[in-house]
Order: structure tokens, then sequence, then C-alpha cells
């Protein structure tokens, strides 16, 4: 015969269905089933916290006048960045914002860092950083002196410069590490030198013609 039993473990209950058959006068019981606890304990996953609940400190008079004619720039970057804070001046966390916006919860979080951070300037978008020059001053100015100078007088074999042997030289003498016929042209062309073809070299047979020409 089978029935249902409950058992007590370190203070906890737990229940079977047991069978119980009679030997020799005595019942033994044998355990069919294992039920599980009386009382079940469910772990549940942590529910997701905004962690970053920032706000925007609080505004003045005059940030609330600028923020409201804001909400209707040319500018979407503006109009965007002017919603945020107002909805965080509201007291609604990050992920509220996002939600409502359909954005991500970073980009809320930065405008509102940025707002307590500089004010009322992180409504304009930051002008990109160009490129750091790939040449120092001193290169540059070395690769304009080379081009301008004979290349007899710098112990090369030829007499008329190309950009092709621009580049081998400067190379070759250590100017530059690395350089390409693009980055000379460009260089050339910022000091309003356009090469448009190679510049050849005249020679004269007066002893004084390196002195009047070069120096």
């Amino acid at each position: 015969m089978a029935y249902e039993r409950t058992k007590t473990v370190y203070g906890r209950q737990y229940r079977y269905i047991v069978e119980g058959k009679r030997v020799k006068g005595k019942v033994k019981q044998r355990v069919i089933k294992y039920l599980g606890p009386l009382n079940p304990i469910y772990k549940c996953k942590k529910k997701h916290r905004d962690n970053s609940r920032i706000f925007v400190r609080e505004l003045t008079d005059d940030e609330k006048r600028i923020l409201k004619k804001s909400k209707y720039s040319h500018s979407s970057f503006t109009r965007d960045r002017t919603r945020i804070l107002l909805f965080s001046s509201r007291g609604l966390p990050p992920l509220s914002i996002a939600n409502k916006l359909g954005c991500d919860v970073r980009k809320v979080r930065k405008a509102v860092k940025e707002f307590n951070a500089r004010g009322l300037e992180c409504l304009e978008r930051g002008k990109a950083k160009g490129a750091d020059p790939k040449f120092t001053k001193e290169q540059r100015a070395k690769i304009l002196q080379v081009s301008s100078t004979d290349p007899i007088k710098l112990g090369q074999h030829f007499t008329t410069w190309s950009l092709r042997k621009l580049k081998d030289y400067l190379e070759g003498v250590g100017v530059v590490e690395s350089i390409s016929i693009a980055s000379i042209r460009s260089i050339l062309k910022s000091e309003g030198m356009n090469w448009k073809k190679s510049k050849r070299w005249q020679y004269s047979n007066d002893p004084e013609f390196y002195k009047k020409t070069f120096d």
C-alpha cells in the first residue's frame, strides 16, 4: 500500500510517496517517489535596476527659458538633448527617459553628465577633432627645402626632381621614415607649390653661378 509521508530534515519538511510492506509481523517502508519540499523556496532572478539614477542639477530660471526654446531648434542633436534634460529635471531616471525617447540609456546618462559639468554648452554638438599632423613642422620645412634645391647640390646624379625621386631621397637620408607621393604633393600644395611637372635646373659656365642663383 502506497501513501504520502512528510519527513523533517535540518528543520525543513519534505514529502515522499512511500510503500508499506509487512515482513514477519512488522511494517517496513520504502520510498517510491520524492515529491519535494513542503514549503518550496524559489530563487528569483534579481530585477534589473538602473544603477545610474543620475539627474540634472536644479535648473535656473534662465536655463529653463532657454531649454523651452531649444525644443524647437533646427538641430536634432539640440532637440534630443533638450528633451532629455527636461525629463530629467522632472525626476525621471535615465532608463525611463531612454524608454520614452527610444534611445540608448548611455546617451541619456551622457547628456545629463555633460549638462552638470558644462551647463547649456552641452546642447551644441562638439566639433570633431582633426587628425594629428603626420609630419612635424621641421620635417615639412625640410621637405620644402629639398624640393627647392638643385639635386646636384645634394649629391644626386640627376638634375630634375620628380615626386618619386623626392620620396626616395627623403626616405633615404632619413628626413622621414616613410612618406607617400600623395603626402609630398599635399605638403607642397599647402605651401602654394603646385607640382605639375618636374623642375629642370639650368646651368652656366659662370663660376659665380651658384652664388648668384642660390645664395
